[in-house]
């Protein structure tokens, strides 16, 4: 089970290898993790109340930082770290729930190894665990979007050269960019909501600098990276047809941009239409099993 908070409503992900499908998902709509009346009526009718869980955090809950590599045994990592970042969150890092994760090894080329560090406030992990809890789940990992991301890329089967995925979500997407399964580098991006519908008003203006964004990332993973050019932008959740902002993606960079369609990769119930994507992709690639590189 993978749960993502959004504005709008509740995004809920159930997999299932031995099912028939082995996919389920609902997003409640108006609805908040700490309102577990709806979401434990959705877990009764699937057959899944008491399940392990993945909490997926929306980016206004965590701050993720590129911080270098603290010359300490792997056991003393996660606490080198804690003082290392500090001065660089608006909160007492003593109290933090904190993570990491590593880049590829060949993503230094002799300079200093660097982490990524995913920060979030203490008493908010506490209390969004608290909600997971009672609503009848049992919670085994919060995890952050830039890494539900890399395991639904992981699950597309993009092999080989570089390949990058925009994660659009308003009113921040992810990109990351991969080779070979593994992660090199990682961005999020403010995206307006007028970015993300139908209406193409003015849709260039306002698109320019998410593609800015994404050009830089791509220039680099090239020139600082070390790394062949990426030939491929797989954008996800699958947008309703041609819209002005995939028109403008495929304009103004010059690889080839695709769409990355959900449901072509998964049997769900019910089946994944565009909408249903859009509301559920995070706690989808939330709710995935690990895939290797």
């Amino acid at each position: 089970m993978a749960l993502f908070q959004c504005e709008e409503g509740l995004a809920v992900a159930y997999f299932r290898e031995d099912a028939d499908p082995p996919l389920r998902c609902a997003f409640l709509a108006d609805t908040t993790l700490d309102q577990s009346a709806a979401l434990r009526t959705t877990l009764e009718s699937w057959g899944a109340s008491g399940c392990w869980t993945h909490l997926v955090l929306a980016p206004k809950n965590y701050q993720l930082l590129l911080v270098e590599a603290p010359d300490v045994e792997p056991a003393e990592m996660a606490e080198a770290l804690r003082w290392r970042v500090k001065d660089m969150v608006s909160f007492d890092v003593a109290d933090a729930a904190l993570d990491y994760f590593p880049l590829a090894e060949d993503a230094f080329h002799g300079r200093t190894r660097m982490l990524y560090v995913a920060v979030m406030d203490g008493a908010q992990g506490e209390r969004l665990a608290g909600a997971v809890k009672e609503a009848g789940l049992d919670l085994r990992a919060i995890e952050i979007p830039e890494i539900a991301l890399l395991r639904l890329h992981r699950h597309a089967g993009i092999e080989g050269a570089g390949c990058a995925l925009l994660g659009l979500h308003g009113p921040v997407s992810v990109i990351n960019l991969v080779a070979d399964g593994d992660l090199y580098l990682t961005r999020q991006m403010e995206t307006p909501a007028s970015l993300l519908g139908s209406d193409a008003a003015d849709i260039e203006s306002r698109a320019g600098t998410l593609i800015l964004d994404i050009q830089r990332s791509l220039d680099y993973y090239e020139s600082q990276l070390g790394k062949p050019p990426c030939i491929k932008l797989l954008v996800a959740p699958l947008q309703e047809g041609e819209t002005p902002l995939m028109g403008q993606l495929r304009y103004n960079l010059a690889l080839e941009v695709q769409q990355l369609d959900l449901g072509e990769l998964f049997a769900c119930d019910p089946p994944l239409g565009a909408m249903l994507q859009q509301q559920c992709m995070l706690a989808i690639a939330g709710a995935l099993p690990e895939v290797q590189p």
